[in-house]
């Protein structure tokens, strides 16, 4: 008699990240990503097997191996590469540079405060991929966001053209996260 293989009804739950905007303890940002479910083309034809329907854990993936629950992100730095890691270590807290602290931190987009390079980078990335992934082209819809100086002097001037520019991206984000906010169209 042959083992059967595990059934999804077998297995553990999958206790998905939330999708979103992260910040690592490290000081790294990254997106989880939630597939969308439109791209699942649903059940095999003729099955009578009953598939959940949207309720599916689609924002979470299992290895394959372990059968444990994964989180999927996406680095906002560099080559913005895909990264797997298990849900519970992407979501723990711990001892981590002496203080206790969660592993990656959640952040609304509209909270971040904005004062240095890298986060003002991360947010525009993120803001460009969540509104892509709704089919909507931001730079486009809106307008692309304020450009990075390129005439700062490095002195600290009271005014410097670095003030200038976060003032004007949060100006961007608000206006970003309205079309984000805005009802979609239903048929």
């Amino acid at each position: 008699m042959s083992p059967t293989a595990p059934t999804d009804h077998d297995l553990t739950p999958l206790n998905a990240t939330p999708p979103g905007l992260y910040r690592h303890y490290k000081g790294g940002w990254y997106e989880v990503i939630a597939p969308p479910a439109l791209a699942w083309p649903g059940p095999p034809r003729g099955s009578d097997r009953s598939w959940g329907g949207p309720a599916n854990d689609l924002d979470a993936v299992r290895c394959s191996e372990t059968l444990q629950g994964m989180t999927l992100y996406r680095a906002l730095y560099g080559s913005f590469g895909l990264w797997v890691r298990p849900a519970a270590m992407f979501n723990e807290s711990g001892l981590f540079e002496g203080r206790q602290q969660p592993r990656f931190q959640r952040h609304e987009p509209a909270s971040v405060p904005l004062g240095d390079l890298p986060t003002a980078q991360a947010l525009i990335a993120h803001l460009r991929g969540l509104t892509l992934r709704r089919g909507i082209a931001l730079d486009t819809a809106l307008r692309p966001p304020p450009p990075e100086p390129s005439t700062c002097c490095g002195r600290g001037c009271n005014g410097c053209v670095w003030e200038g520019f976060y003032t004007a991206l949060g100006g961007w984000r608000d206006d970003a996260l309205a079309l984000l906010n805005r009802p979609t169209a239903t048929a």
